[in-house]
């Protein structure tokens, strides 16, 4: 199963504990199936030792385009793992965890559609 780049972008919004985005991105990678991972996990700075500010910026923004993708595709946007396949002209198509797929296995033969 190789991913047709040539005329899509496979885009993931995953939180970073999530068992299912853990997963996706493990087959997905076993794979050799290219994709940019966005993780949406909210980040509590006075929280956490490790806080990177220019990394947590991205995650920030991450979320709110979880937000707003969820506005524009109000029934498929449901949970994490998040997959937007978008072709050269910009248009998307989105499959979410309840959403479009059960579970990562699903999500992977609705990949196939898209495949050379």
């Amino acid at each position: 199963m190789k991913l047709n780049t040539t005329k899509y972008k496979l885009t993931l919004m995953t939180e970073d504990v999530c068992p299912d985005c853990i997963e996706l991105k493990k087959k997905l990678d076993e794979k050799t199936i290219p994709y940019v991972n966005k993780s949406i996990t909210a980040v509590n700075p006075s929280a956490n030792a490790n806080f990177n500010q220019d990394h947590d910026k991205g995650k920030t923004t991450n979320r709110w385009e979880f937000i707003d993708l969820s506005r524009e595709f109000p029934e498929k946007v449901k949970f994490t793992p998040v997959m937007v396949i978008e072709n050269l002209e910009g248009e998307k198509d989105v499959f979410s965890l309840e959403g479009g797929f059960k579970n990562t296995d699903e999500a992977l033969e609705i990949l196939k559609d898209y495949c050379i």
